[in-house]
């Protein structure tokens, strides 16, 4: 794979990934629809502004160049907020229409963080032909 084709995917993952940190405001402004959503998961009010926050500053953390130090971590952070939602949706019988979604943004976490680590990582540029 060429160093194109990584940083394509990386943009590509990584803008995904950080629109659905964004959305992470909704939460942190309480819309009355997912306030529903999570009360029907059994989970209390006081987490959404919470998970709001915390979504949105892991977006800006791996857009900007500035914050490589703290990229890992959030990308960690996504992949076990992600890995969560999906636990909680299966374990309360949703189906796969519920939980799809999240497995959808959790592969893009992971696509991202292994371009993320194909350039910025000295130690695992060797694969890049």
């Amino acid at each position: 794979m060429t160093l194109r084709h990584v940083k394509q995917i990386y943009w590509l993952s990584t803008l995904f990934l950080a629109l659905v940190g964004f959305a992470g405001i909704f939460n942190i402004l309480l819309v009355d629809q997912l306030v529903q959503a999570n009360r029907a998961l059994g989970l209390p009010d006081y987490f959404m502004p919470f998970f709001g926050f915390v979504k949105v500053v892991g977006a800006i953390t791996i857009l900007v160049p500035a914050l490589r130090r703290f990229q890992q971590a959030a990308y960690f952070g996504f992949i076990f907020y992600f890995i969560g939602a999906t636990y909680t949706l299966m374990a309360t019988h949703g189906g796969p229409e519920k939980w799809g979604v999240t497995l959808l943004i959790l592969a893009a976490a992971g696509v991202s963080y292994w371009a993320w680590q194909q350039l910025f990582q000295p130690k695992f540029n060797s694969q890049i032909s």
